[in-house]
């Protein structure tokens, strides 16, 4: 185990796993090349396991990461917020017990119980995610496979993105007015992600859950750009959004969130919809941050 200096950065990324079990290593690997990166404006962690003194290092900071490896799941990451693990309120003979989630994880202890620990002793509750890598071997010896490798490159630079656009984002408050975000989506993950990566860029975000609640919400705020998930209430809840809000005079430009891949493209007709570009899940941070900045002229 090993902590960086000067634990008072805005973030924290905690990366764990063995690295004696090739891919299982992904998360130390991520976070200690975090760390060259950034530096003093980056705190971390790393141990083969999450230890209970995690519990006291994430209340020193409002924003957590946890990067793990991923056995199943989707390529090359998953990044969702991590949430409290809950208690048992019927086990009083023995106090609260914490009810450990099921997880695609090996390890001992789950980020879950981690933060429902940090806030159940000391009152806090940082924003906590998770990043989890998609790994493909797990037998004994160093280094990561070349998949693994590939995957962790691509998660490094999503947490770049994230770490570096916040003092960026600080500095543009400063000279340009704020460009304001409706992102439409029924997964709150989704909702989620997007929100911490256009925040940390600088931009005001919005939410909804479905097409009925963004149109309400797209009058109610008057946002710069929407993003809108194509699949939600209905196979065509997005694009049917998207002609409704054409239709009541929206001039910002709309973007469709798809997981369906490249048919999309070919089968939607960008231009009859208004639509303004099309964003593949998961969404690369950078094409999407460089997009939205060139579409509102926002610095």
């Amino acid at each position: 185990m090993r902590d960086s200096e000067g634990n008072g950065g805005r973030a924290l990324v905690i990366g764990y796993g063995n690295p004696g079990r090739q891919d299982d290593g992904l998360g130390p690997w991520i976070a200690e090349e975090m760390e060259r990166r950034h530096g003093a404006g980056v705190a971390v962690w790393t141990g083969f396991q999450l230890a209970v003194e995690c519990c006291v290092e994430i209340t020193q900071h409002p924003t957590v990461v946890f990067v793990d490896a991923a056995r199943t799941g989707p390529e090359p990451f998953l990044f969702r917020q991590v949430r409290p693990a809950g208690f048992d309120p019927a086990a009083t003979a023995h106090g609260k017990r914490m009810q450990i989630e099921a997880s695609f994880t090996t390890h001992l202890s789950s980020p879950e119980v981690i933060v429902g620990l940090s806030e159940l002793s000391f009152a806090a509750r940082p924003s906590a995610w998770l990043l989890a890598v998609r790994g493909y071997r797990f037998s004994g010896g160093e280094g990561l496979s070349r998949k693994g490798q590939r995957n962790a490159r691509s998660a490094i630079a999503f947490l770049d993105v994230l770490l570096s656009r916040r003092s960026e984002a600080c500095m543009a408050e400063e000279k340009a007015q704020i460009r304001t975000i409706l992102v439409v989506d029924d997964d709150p993950d989704v909702r989620a992600s997007l929100r911490i990566i256009l925040e940390s860029a600088g931009f005001t975000v919005g939410e909804a859950a479905d097409g009925d609640t963004g149109m309400r919400i797209a009058e109610k705020i008057r946002p710069d750009a929407i993003i809108v998930d194509l699949m939600m209430e209905t196979v065509d809840a997005g694009s049917k959004l998207s002609t409704r809000l054409k239709g009541s005079g929206f001039a910002g430009p709309i973007y469709l969130l798809s997981a369906a891949g490249d048919s999309v493209r070919y089968n939607i007709d960008t231009q009859e919809l208004g639509l303004a570009g099309i964003f593949q899940k998961p969404v690369d941070p950078t094409v999407l941050l460089a997009t939205l900045r060139t579409s509102l002229k926002f610095p």
